[in-house]
């Protein structure tokens, strides 16, 4: 008795070791993990009782009045943009809102231009970087950058009036606006109005099946790396599994990861939902730029395309013709309404394209948005664009 004492006491101190050692050894390899895995884990805490996770958690937040904004008076504090994308942001509230955005107010309260987008203009990556600051810098014009992540046309067109052009401000207005469009702004748009309760289209039903997790469950969750290893591919999370890059290339210096469902799912548009976000889309533009035009200011909407298409000679191949040109789709029907309704608009797609031409990384691998090279192709094409209009003048 005594000898199998001992040789369970053994056994259990092995295992002990065993998962202590897989408990260490899973975050310190956090980074090298395959992409759900990391999208799965990144809420577990770097050690249990402590604060820290594996990936920072994001400053922004869920907003019935724009779907998405980010927390103010943040100060140098790390976000993730995926699990890979790591940089540090400061936030700043305007004129006493709860709104953060990574330009602080004008001291002389004169804002002279303005950037509204989403991620892509708010920028995943140190602020410095952003398209908006460089070409701030290249065009001598203080440009306020107002971005948000996860937001589309609606939240745009509102964050405008309610921080620069509500008329109780009392603030001149800016001569120049730049809008920056996404294809899944339709997306996003419609997301608020179903946050509003004013959609026409009803939301489609998750087929999903969900249980409650219980105390324990939701500790382990967040406290133990094999447990939600366990659990990530044990019960698939669409949550994540959406998120998640299927192809990867790599060819002559450029590797990209590409093809979320997400996108597809954003982009797609026989959707009803994604119809009706676009009507949606099209008054917020139609209105904000009768706005900044009466106010004798100009309007330019910069049209953003997504690596997919940037990059077509190489995810076409993996992905099929009509799945990039589907993913092209929104960004080609509203240049088709630019030219409709007789607005200011630039499509930076040829620009990047070239780039890509030339095997140059202009996106991060593992995330949707522009690297650092990126952003300084866009700030140069949007300010030859500029100024070959006599919008800078």
């Amino acid at each position: 008795m005594r000898r199998l004492l001992i040789r369970l006491l053994l056994v259990c101190f092995g295992l002990l070791l065993a998962l202590l050692i897989a408990e260490i050894g899973i975050r310190l390899l956090y980074a090298s993990l395959p992409q759900n895995l990391q999208i799965a884990l990144r809420d577990v805490r770097t050690s249990p009782f402590s604060d820290q996770r594996l990936a920072p958690p994001p400053l922004w937040q869920s907003d019935r009045d724009y779907l998405t904004i980010v927390r103010p008076d943040a100060v140098d504090l790390l976000q993730a943009g995926s699990p890979t994308v790591i940089f540090p942001v400061s936030s700043y509230a305007w004129w006493g809102g709860r709104v953060g955005f990574r330009s602080p107010p004008p001291t002389d309260g004169v804002v002279q231009a303005v950037a509204l987008g989403d991620s892509h203009t708010f920028c995943f990556t140190r602020v410095e970087d952003c398209w908006v600051s460089e070409l701030s810098k290249a065009a001598n014009l203080p440009i306020s950058n107002l971005g948000q992540p996860v937001t589309g046309s609606l939240g745009h067109a509102r964050l405008f009036y309610d921080f620069v052009a509500k008329p109780e401000l009392g603030l001149k207005q800016p001569r120049l606006v730049l809008w920056q469009f996404y294809g899944n702004d339709y997306n996003d748009d419609y997301g608020l109005a179903v946050l509003d309760g004013t959609n026409q289209t009803p939301p489609s039903e998750s087929t999903a099946i969900t249980t409650a997790d219980s105390d324990l469950q939701r500790w382990l969750r967040q406290n133990s790396v094999v447990y939600a290893v366990i659990d990530a591919l044990t019960r698939r999370d669409p949550g994540v599994d959406m998120f998640v890059d299927p192809y990867r290339v790599i060819d002559q210096g450029v590797d990209i990861f590409f093809g979320q469902t997400y996108i597809r799912d954003s982009f797609d548009m026989t959707q009803p939902r994604n119809r009706e976000g676009e009507q949606l889309s099209h008054q917020a533009i139609l209105d904000t730029r009768d706005r900044v035009e009466k106010n004798g200011g100009d309007f330019v909407i910069i049209l953003m395309p997504t690596k997919e298409e940037v990059y077509r000679a190489l995810t076409e191949p993996k992905l099929g013709q009509a799945a990039v040109d589907a993913l092209a789709e929104t960004r080609v029907r509203l240049l088709k309404f630019c030219d409709e309704q007789h607005l200011t608009c630039f499509d930076l797609l040829p620009g990047l394209q070239a780039a890509a031409a030339q095997h140059q990384q202009v996106f991060f691998p593992t995330d949707p948005h522009l690297n650092a090279a990126g952003n300084a192709l866009v700030a140069n094409l949007v300010n030859t664009f500029l100024h070959d209009h006599g919008l800078l003048n």
